[in-house]
């Protein structure tokens, strides 16, 4: 495997309680002010992985992997083909403007669409959670689950330093202009004019659709950043989603991101594994903290979910010790 796409070694947690001690020495979002009034993020973001086997991965990259085709080939297909059908299926005020793209993917992702967002969640308790929830057959002859913590604030502000690069990016000996105006022109307006925040959304939505010497530049470096579309649905917040997205169009999720974080000069992802063994007992103790498929599924496929794990969990659990049926 490549330096730049090198996992960190997984940290064991072997029960319950090394898993709370762990995931408790996050600190969770916060947000601050300097005198200065610069501000200061700490964000890590969680995704859990059901199998040992399995890596930040993309649906619609292994939905093309096995004809060793490449993702950004088959979006614009995608995406167009939702885009023109969605109409038929759902009111248009429920829709997306058409060049919100971030919202469309989000929407399709919601719907089970192969997409370039990789799902992941503030909580480290709802990443185990997703990690251990509704495992197939072939999931369960792992003997661990996985769960990556990724430091979301080291990621974006990498993928500044990558777009920043790429709004100075030349074609030939003609320098790149944007709005028309000189890189130095527009960088000063650009800090008198826009918070932090737009900022963010602007490289977000420039990523999506890159100019071709934002996507060279890309290829170049890796770009993953942090997105949340504007309008969410009932399950995003309740999971407390976020998605991470690669704007690499000729790498892989993964290859983007090592490669990109690869001049990161502090630990920005940790990696942990939990023993198949231990995931029933972990599963009872998630869903004592109300961690259960009603709160995070909302709806009556969340519903039945439920009653699925009080039936496993408490009915037959209890059967099962005192021997009555």
């Amino acid at each position: 495997m490549e330096q730049e796409t090198k996992q960190p070694e997984a940290e064991p947690c072997r029960d319950w309680a090394e898993v709370v001690r762990t995931f408790d020495s996050f600190r969770p979002p916060s947000l601050s002010f300097d005198l200065e009034g610069e501000i200061s993020r700490d964000i890590w973001i969680f995704r859990g992985l059901k199998s040992a086997d399995y890596n930040l991965e993309p649906t619609i990259e292994w939905r093309t992997k096995p004809r060793n085709e490449h993702w950004a080939e088959f979006e614009p297909l995608i995406l167009g083909e939702f885009q023109s059908k969605a109409r038929l299926y759902k009111n248009a005020f429920d829709l997306p403007v058409p060049q919100d793209k971030l919202s469309w993917l989000a929407l399709m992702q919601h719907y089970g669409v192969p997409t370039r967002l990789l799902d992941f969640t503030y909580s480290p308790y709802l990443a185990l959670y997703f990690a251990l929830r509704a495992r197939t057959e072939k999931e369960k002859e792992s003997p661990f689950v996985k769960v990556w913590a990724i430091d979301g604030e080291a990621v974006m502000r990498a993928a500044q330093r990558v777009s920043r690069a790429a709004d100075k990016g030349v074609e030939g000996d003609e320098v790149v202009k944007l709005r028309r105006i000189s890189n130095s022109e527009f960088d000063a307006e650009r800090a008198s004019l826009m918070s932090d925040d737009q900022n963010r959304e602007r490289i977000v939505s420039e990523a999506l659709s890159p100019t071709t010497i934002r996507r060279r530049r890309f290829n170049e470096s890796g770009f993953v950043a942090l997105a949340l579309p504007s309008i969410q649905n009932l399950r995003l917040s309740n999971q407390q989603g976020v998605f991470l997205f690669n704007g690499a169009g000729g790498l892989s999720f993964q290859q983007s991101l090592f490669k990109m974080m690869a001049e990161c000069d502090q630990p920005w992802c940790r990696l942990f594994q939990m023993p198949a063994s231990e995931l029933s007992e972990i599963e009872k103790r998630l869903f004592q903290m109300n961690i259960h498929d009603l709160a995070l599924f909302p709806d009556t496929e969340g519903l039945a979910g439920f009653i699925n794990q009080k039936i496993q969990l408490h009915w037959l659990a209890r059967e099962a010790a005192t021997g009555y049926r």
